[in-house]
């Protein structure tokens, strides 16, 4: 009968260790980086009105990038932080640079992603829900050719990360707007458009990293004390 080993800290520390290299060049999130001071550096992020700061701090805090993941659970994430998809295109521009390539760990073993992040402050529909806001029908026509580059030159991405493992994202998950703030038929046009393009590309409020997050603070107070330190 096989022996149940309990797992020391040590040997959590080893782990932890060994998953951060498995993918070299990325940044590692686990559920074990979480802090308390996370929920107000995200808001603080959000309310900065730019790309720039919410970048920073999910680059400083990878694991908020698991909460948008769709079934990824609590097994880590991988983030490549403005990884350029080709050197050159056709007409001689440079190649499209998404905010992340991500990878995700699940039960079936790792899902790739791209995330494009947009202002928390602007929503995907437009206030009458009749049209989709300037901002995000920029995305759209970004996210599409995030894919469209990938198909051509993931051989070309392999190459400049230097990860053999990299195959086509499975979507683009674009981050934008706060669902708190939308209106009903704003809310209604973003799950249109998800459903319609699940297969290519998922519109996720930030909101949706924010409650994840709430949570998660909440059962580590409830159940096992939490580490007070900050990032």
């Amino acid at each position: 009968m096989p022996v149940l080993k309990i797992m020391t800290d040590a040997d959590f520390d080893k782990y932890e260790a060994k998953e951060a290299q498995r993918f070299p060049g990325a940044l590692y999130g686990s559920p074990s980086h979480i802090r308390l001071d996370w929920l107000d550096a995200f808001d603080a992020a959000l309310a900065a009105k730019d790309e720039e700061a919410i970048q920073r701090c999910i680059e400083q805090r990878p694991y908020l990038a698991q909460y948008i993941t769709p079934s990824t659970g609590h097994h880590g994430i991988w983030l490549f932080p403005k990884q350029q998809i080709a050197l050159h295109q056709p007409n001689g521009s440079p190649g499209k640079i998404p905010d992340f390539l991500a990878v995700a760990a699940n039960s079936d073993g790792y899902t790739w992603w791209i995330i494009e992040l947009k202002r928390a402050d602007v929503q995907f529909a437009n206030m009458k829900a009749d049209a989709f806001s300037p901002t995000a029908n920029k995305a759209l026509v970004q996210c599409t050719s995030y894919l469209n580059q990938f198909d051509r030159y993931v051989d070309t991405v392999r190459s400049m990360t230097g990860v053999k493992e990299i195959v086509r994202p499975k979507s683009v998950l674009l981050l934008i707007g706060d669902s708190r703030q939308e209106t009903p038929g704003q809310t209604s046009m973003r799950g249109n458009v998800n459903e319609s393009l699940s297969d290519r590309l998922q519109v996720v409020s930030y909101d949706r990293i924010r409650r994840h997050l709430q949570s998660d603070l909440g059962y580590r107070r409830r159940n096992r004390g939490f580490a007070a330190e900050v990032t």
